[in-house]
């Protein structure tokens, strides 16, 4: 058994391999395939990809940036609007001031289009995909290790998938990071969460409801599974910004997804197969 772990993307990412031999040249492949990624889609990497695509409203898609965008599809999509992935504006106007009385306008997705292979965004929207891409890579990494091991688990920044027997998992106090108390079980699946804790200013926080405009602040934590990492992260923060009512009809219509939902009043929302083990 061997465990790695390394800083990447703003934050931790561990993988331990439980397998007879491991290959140290694998893990430091995955470790220069998601530096890679970072440089091709940060915000913050000047002239990079999604840096052009922002600046310039026009560039080709390849798989990777087509497979985010589907999954943003259809976050916007189940959310009724509220999870949408053009909401940089509100992001920069939190974490840099920047004043403009028609930020509102400059946000939809309605505004992307695909054609011929390239993507188009009108009406000077700009894409910002941390809400997916660390999910995303988790699945990446996944589907890279499995080639070749048979029990491993990811957890990067708590974007969590394993290939493995059942484990157990200790859930964070929403209100104490330094506090467990759940408890869950997963196999062969992703966990994934949101909070409200983790990036904020004083007054603001970055879950933003896109039909608003505003941090969301009735909702303090979300979890979530699913067999896919690049699902879980992105629901958690999809169900963490819509109304609670959205949000429980996606977990009643779509039983791919189950999740519990936390509320600043301690309301805990449930779906019906969510593997919660017990309270401490």
């Amino acid at each position: 058994m061997k465990k790695y772990k390394k800083e990447l993307l703003w934050t931790i990412l561990e993988i331990a391999i439980f397998d007879d031999f491991v290959d140290d040249n694998d893990l430091e492949n995955i470790f220069k395939l998601i530096k890679d990624f970072e440089e091709k889609y940060s915000r913050f990497k000047v002239w990079n990809y999604l840096w052009s695509l922002n600046k310039q409203k026009k560039a080709k898609i390849d798989d990777d940036f087509k497979a985010i965008l589907n999954i943003a599809q259809k976050a916007n999509e189940l959310s009724k609007g509220h999870f949408d992935i053009t909401i940089l504006p509100f992001l920069e106007n939190i974490w840099y001031w920047i004043s403009n009385e028609k930020l509102e306008e400059k946000v939809w997705m309605e505004n992307i289009f695909i054609e011929n292979d390239e993507i188009i965004l009108k009406n000077d929207v700009s894409i910002e995909i941390w809400w997916i891409w660390k999910g995303y890579m988790v699945d990446v990494i996944f589907n890279n290790l499995k080639e070749k091991y048979k029990n491993f688990v990811i957890n990067f920044g708590w974007d969590i998938r394993i290939l493995w027997e059942k484990r157990e998992f200790l859930l964070e106090d929403p209100l104490d990071e330094n506090k467990f108390i759940w408890k869950i079980k997963i196999e062969n699946l992703a966990l994934a969460s949101s909070g409200s804790n983790k990036r904020k200013t004083k007054k603001w926080h970055h879950l933003i409801d896109a039909k608003t405009w505003k941090s969301k602040n009735d909702i303090i934590w979300v979890y979530v599974t699913h067999k896919l990492a690049s699902f879980a992260d992105t629901f958690a923060t999809t169900l963490f910004v819509s109304p609670i009512n959205i949000s429980l009809e996606i977990l009643e219509n779509f039983s791919w997804l189950e999740a519990m939902i936390i509320t600043k009043s301690w309301e805990i929302y449930k779906s019906k197969n969510f593997n919660f083990i017990n309270q401490f």
